[in-house]
């Protein structure tokens, strides 16, 4: 009796009981060669040709149906205090994709601080972490070029 006892208990333990959700893996952070780069610091970068942050799903196998994607980027909180503001959006995931990618940029008003990033696929919360966005680092001045002198001209 207690041999059954044991099996069933390793049975129930074996069995999953809450069905495996579309997405296999979630990131979020900076888009860079081909990789996503989660980094717990983002630069504030307004070029998305120098910079590229967003998130990745990759889906267990190609999707069999469409599947609701939604995000939530929430901003630090205000001096003045009261409820976060955040940026939301939503796609789809389209039948037959394997991954999406979804690409987001900075606004120039865009403070710096500590943001929060929450990513739901088919109902299931896949991305829920903090981030801090930072600011650029000072840009190098670039040296002037000098018209080349030419025999003759003035100093």
């Amino acid at each position: 009796m207690k041999r059954r006892g044991v099996w069933l208990a390793l049975l129930l333990l074996a069995c999953d009981r809450h069905p495996a959700g579309v997405v296999q893996e979630a990131k979020f952070g900076v888009f860079f060669g081909g990789q996503v780069q989660e980094l717990k610091e983002l630069t504030k970068e307004l070029d998305p040709a120098r910079q590229q942050h967003g998130f990745r799903l990759t889906f267990r196998a190609p999707l069999q149906r469409d599947v609701a994607v939604s995000w939530e980027i929430s901003l630090p909180a205000s001096d003045k205090g009261g409820p976060r503001a955040a940026n939301v959006g939503q796609t789809t995931a389209k039948a037959g994709q394997g991954s999406l990618d979804v690409p987001l940029a900075f606004r120039p008003t865009d403070p710096l601080g500590s943001w929060h990033a929450k990513v739901s696929a088919d109902g299931k919360v896949v991305v829920d972490r903090d981030f801090m966005v930072v600011a650029p680092p000072p840009q190098k001045p670039t040296a002037k070029s000098l018209a080349p002198r030419t025999p003759g001209s003035g100093p």
